[in-house]
């Protein structure tokens, strides 16, 4: 339920940015990353050393967002995104989490 929560209101702001779906995942990636890092703590996870922690939500979201097709780009971004996207989001980032710390040795 607070995944469609986030998702629903990153969408709405994704959708409303100017720019090409490229400038916008940008956005989203740069957002997310920033939040990881602000809110590492509640990462089980997630690398206990500091400096891993910008290096390891940078690799989330660059791998969580680079998995998504051109189309399921276009999704993200519009508020008509399929049931099928929307129920892969979790599986998709804990995916990338658990790609990333294997990358880092965490």
């Amino acid at each position: 339920m607070k995944y469609a929560a986030m998702f629903a209101c990153l969408s709405a702001l994704a959708f409303h940015a100017p720019g090409w779906a490229d400038d916008r995942l940008d956005g989203m990636k740069k957002m997310n990353s920033e939040g990881c890092v602000k809110a590492i703590a509640f990462d089980q996870h997630a690398p206990k050393d500091a400096k891993q922690v910008k290096p390891y939500c940078t690799c989330v979201y660059d791998t969580y967002y680079g998995g998504f097709s051109k189309a399921e780009q276009e999704q993200l971004f519009t508020a008509a995104a399929s049931d099928s996207l929307k129920k892969s989001l979790p599986t998709r980032l804990s995916d990338a989490k658990a790609q990333c710390r294997k990358k880092l040795g965490s």
